[in-house]
């Protein structure tokens, strides 16, 4: 794919608006937009992000002596497996070269159908994202029925908070870990001013019954937010708070204007204190539990069938 294809790809993020995200992830996003443009790194020989998460799987694997997989609809693996996923950087939609939300729904429930799948493993890195399809990616994950172990380094927020909230448990890899932000924004650039100081006109007219037509938009970029912050950003506002407090009982239990919900960020000790993790753990630590969790869950699955089997024969 061309340089201009994935610059249009990443476009729809910067002029989207709507994003769980926090201001260093949007930052460090923009920075490394700006230099794979400077440097050309865009070429069509660029790896996609499948590839680079099976060249981590395959690292790790080899670290840990835990069998990882990517091909989650693979059944011929040797021996049962844990399903990798490496969220890292940018949260997108849908992308071929960042983490893909809907991309991840279906790797999710691949594994879910693969027995020779035991558990889901997440390794976190990411500020978050944009905030299509992420309930989608929560409800899939709170349907799994086999175990989900994340595990957070360096930051673990918004849009990510959101996608790896149902995990059975999330572990933080330092004390320093970022965790939290729980909240939604829009943001974007009004190029306008730019063009007009270089002689463009700008024309735009409705027709008669489309008074409504854009009207929330273009209030939005007048200086009136009103209705755009009512109507867009509180719902994903709410439907954000929702699912944590759903999926993380302790940090549901909060007050209402605790300023989990509005927002704010913690390092590891106070996010577990507040229920929003369980604790902090070594890579090998976390990625041991889920192995083992798998094992356990397998073990169970072996026992119900037998069981199904001995009254399928009467």
């Amino acid at each position: 794919m061309s340089k201009a294809l994935i610059l249009s790809e990443i476009s729809r993020f910067i002029s989207s608006g709507r994003i769980f995200c926090t201001p260093e992830a949007r930052q460090e996003f923009l920075a490394e937009l700006y230099l794979a443009e400077k440097h050309g790194f865009f070429y069509d020989d660029m790896p996609g992000y499948q590839e680079t998460s099976s060249k981590m799987a395959e690292k790790l694997a080899e670290e840990t002596n835990i069998p990882l997989t990517v091909d989650y609809t693979d059944e011929e693996i040797d021996n049962e497996a844990i399903a990798y996923y490496r969220i890292k950087g940018m949260i997108m939609g849908e992308s071929y070269w960042w983490f893909s939300t809907k991309q991840f729904v279906e790797d999710v429930e691949a594994a879910e159908a693969n027995p020779m799948i035991m558990a889901h493993f997440i390794h976190a890195n990411s500020g978050g994202g944009d905030t299509w399809f992420l309930d989608v990616a929560f409800q899939t994950l709170m349907k799994a029925t086999k175990p989900v172990i994340t595990f957070v380094e360096r930051v673990g927020g918004s849009a990510c908070i959101y996608l790896i909230s149902p995990s059975k448990k999330i572990y933080a890899a330092t004390q320093n870990e970022i965790l939290g932000s729980i909240g939604t924004m829009v943001s974007f650039l009004d190029f306008m001013p730019y063009y007009e100081a270089q002689g463009a006109k700008k024309i735009e007219e409705y027709a008669t019954k489309s008074d409504l037509k854009n009207k929330k938009f273009n209030d939005l970029a007048n200086g009136k937010p009103e209705q755009f912050i009512k109507e867009e950003l509180d719902p994903l506002q709410q439907q954000f708070e929702a699912a944590v407090r759903q999926a993380r009982p302790k940090a549901g239990a909060l007050p209402e204007d605790h300023p989990l919900f509005r927002g704010e960020t913690y390092a590891t000790q106070e996010a577990t204190d507040l229920g929003l993790i369980d604790g902090q753990k070594s890579f090998k630590e976390a990625i041991n539990e889920a192995y083992q969790l798998g094992i356990t869950y397998v073990g169970k699955q072996r026992e119900k069938n037998k069981a199904l089997n001995f009254i399928n024969h009467f």
